[in-house]
């Protein structure tokens, strides 16, 4: 946990860089060409997740700590990850980076604002939050860690375009292994409790995921969205920024059980998606 505090918020603001040198400022443009699908992608990211956290924080008695957690995942910007997977999956790349981008460049608003109000109205008490008596504080931290970088990406990428369009797979390999390194380091430092980590957080994960899933299915149902764009908001939904989690989690909590939740997420959240990506090839083919 010390090791993620100290090298963490560095580690993120270069995975951040690298992530934005890959979007322009025109990738914007796809908001006014298709704003229904943009803003029913934020809506769903921004209060659907959020809201899913807090029915299940409400409804099922976990401990505390998954509670909190599972609210901490639901609050979190899209992952890096999603606009790949957006392509690979016959999905709308544009769409995809635009909502990516826009979560994560409010994420140090949204994220905090999210946490202080589920302690304030559910556990009523904050005291376990380390920046409980600093919201302008924790804004900051998150800015600096994940506003700024994606900025700076989106400026350099757009001025430099060529030379950002030769380093962007460097940086874009260098940026998974970082996020490795500081994965890695911190699960060597709790090796001892990660089968507890298990026991305790994984399959309760699960619920975030499939009501996720299935509110993105009913409404890009009601409002009638197109299948690419279907695709690209099921992605952007579900695929939660698990580096910024575990990141933010170890800045906002002395224990580490309160990022179990977050963990686990970051890593089923990909097998949820292998198994929806292996449904859209089957019925392709039938």
């Amino acid at each position: 946990m010390e090791f993620v505090k100290l090298v963490g918020p560095a580690g993120m603001f270069f995975i951040m860089f690298s992530l934005a040198l890959s979007i322009k400022t025109e990738a914007f443009k796809a908001i006014f060409n298709n704003p229904l699908s943009f803003f029913l992608g934020l809506v769903l990211q921004l209060i659907g997740m959020p809201l899913i956290g807090f029915i299940i924080a409400l409804t099922i008695p976990f401990p505390v700590e998954v509670k909190v957690g599972i609210v901490l995942i639901t609050c979190l910007p899209s992952a890096v990850t999603s606009n790949y997977l957006s392509k690979k999956m016959g999905g709308n790349v544009a769409l995809s980076i635009s909502l990516t981008a826009i979560t994560s460049l409010i994420a140090f608003i949204t994220i905090p604002i999210i946490i202080k109000i589920y302690f304030y109205f559910v556990i009523q008490d904050d005291s376990i939050v380390i920046f409980n008596t600093s919201l302008i504080g924790a804004s900051f931290k998150l800015f600096a860690v994940v506003t700024i970088p994606v900025i700076l990406g989106i400026i350099f990428n757009t001025i430099f375009y060529n030379f950002a369009k030769k380093i962007d797979p460097v940086f874009d390999k260098l940026s998974l292994l970082v996020f490795l390194f500081i994965i890695g380091i911190a699960v060597y430092q709790d090796l001892h409790i990660i089968p507890e980590y298990i026991r305790y957080a994984g399959i309760k994960t699960v619920f975030i995921f499939v009501l996720a899933f299935f509110m993105c299915i009913y409404l890009s149902k009601v409002f009638q969205i197109n299948r690419k764009d279907k695709i690209t908001i099921i992605v952007e939904t579900t695929l939660q920024n698990g580096g910024i989690g575990i990141v933010i989690g170890a800045l906002m909590f002395d224990d580490s059980k309160y990022i179990f939740p977050v963990a686990a997420y970051a890593l089923l959240q990909y097998l949820f998606i292998l198994i929806y990506f292996t449904y859209i090839r089957m019925r392709k083919t039938i």
